[in-house]
C-alpha cells in the first residue's frame, strides 16, 4: 500500500486532498468515519470531488488504486439519480482537470422517464465532451470500485471485483498516453446528485486505497495564468517517487 485514507478521522487530509464543490447544495461531508455524499433535494444536477493535492501518477508505470462504495434504495416521487464515483483525471500545464478530460467508475441509481434502474457505469470527458460509454446492471448496494492501468499497453481497467485485464468490467485502450497524451493523471473521489435529498447514509466512499504505482509530488502553482506546458512543468516537479509494482510498500 503507497497512500490510504479511512476517512476515520472525520475531517478532510487537506495535504492529501483538494476539495471542488460546484453547488452548495451537494457536498461531501467526513463524518460517522467515511465520505458521504450529502444533498438538499433542490439540486438541478452537481457533483462534488475530492482530487489529489499536489500528487498523481505517471502513466509510465502501471498504478492501481480502489475505494468501498455503499448506496441505498431510496423511494421519493419524480425522476431523481445519484451516485458515487472513483476516477482520475488529466493533469496538463500545471492545471489539474478534472472537469475537462476524466475517466471514472460509477455507481448509480436513478428514475427517469425511460425507468429505473441501479448500475455501474464507465463515464469519460475529454477536452469538456461528457460521454457515457459502458452501463452495467448491478444487484448490490455495497462493494469496492477498482482502477487498475497497464502501463505497456496503455490500457485502463474498471472493475468492481479486482485489479488488472483479467478482473476488468471494462477496458479502456489508448486514453492517458494516447488520447490524453499525459505524463500524469490524478485520482479523485465523487458523488453527483439530481433532484433528490441524500441522508447520512445513504451514499458514501470509504478506505480509499493506492496498491500500486509510481507518485510524484508537484509544487502546485499559485495561479493558473501563464501556465506552462506539461513537459515542462514536469522538469520544476520535487519528485519523490514512492514505487511498488504488485508488492507493500
Amino acid at each position: 500500500m503507497l497512500l490510504s485514507d479511512d476517512f476515520n478521522d472525520n475531517s478532510r487530509n487537506t495535504s492529501m486532498w483538494n476539495l471542488l464543490q460546484k453547488s452548495p447544495n451537494v457536498w461531501l461531508d467526513e463524518t460517522n468515519q467515511r465520505l458521504e455524499v450529502r444533498s438538499i433535494a433542490d439540486v438541478n444536477g452537481a457533483s462534488v470531488v475530492y482530487y489529489a493535492n499536489g500528487w498523481g501518477f505517471l502513466t509510465a508505470s502501471n498504478f492501481s488504486f480502489k475505494a468501498d462504495f455503499h448506496d441505498s434504495s431510496i423511494t421519493v416521487p419524480g425522476n431523481y439519480a445519484f451516485g458515487t464515483m472513483i476516477g482520475i483525471g488529466k493533469f496538463g500545464g500545471g492545471i489539474v482537470t478534472t472537469a475537462n478530460d476524466n475517466a471514472a467508475i460509477e455507481v448509480q441509481r436513478y428514475v427517469d422517464q425511460n425507468g429505473n434502474g441501479s448500475v455501474f457505469d464507465y463515464e469519460k470527458t475529454t477536452d469538456g465532451n461528457h460521454v457515457q460509454k459502458d452501463v452495467k446492471t448491478r444487484n448490490q448496494d455495497s462493494g469496492i470500485l477498482y482502477i487498475s492501468y497497464d502501463a505497456n499497453k496503455d490500457e485502463l481497467y474498471l472493475s468492481d471485483t479486482g485489479y488488472w485485464a483479467a478482473n476488468a468490467w471494462d477496458t479502456i485502450p489508448g486514453l492517458l498516453k494516447g488520447e490524453w497524451n499525459s505524463n500524469v493523471v490524478v485520482p479523485f473521489l465523487s458523488g453527483y446528485v439530481r433532484n433528490i435529498a441524500l441522508n447520512s447514509g445513504d451514499a458514501y466512499l470509504d478506505n480509499f486505497v493506492v496498491d500500486s504505482g509510481t507518485i510524484v509530488y508537484y509544487e502546485k502553482q499559485k495561479s493558473l495564468e501563464g501556465a506552462t506546458k506539461e513537459e515542462k512543468q514536469l522538469k520544476k516537479w520535487n519528485r519523490r517517487n514512492e514505487s511498488v509494482m504488485g508488492g507493500r510498500y
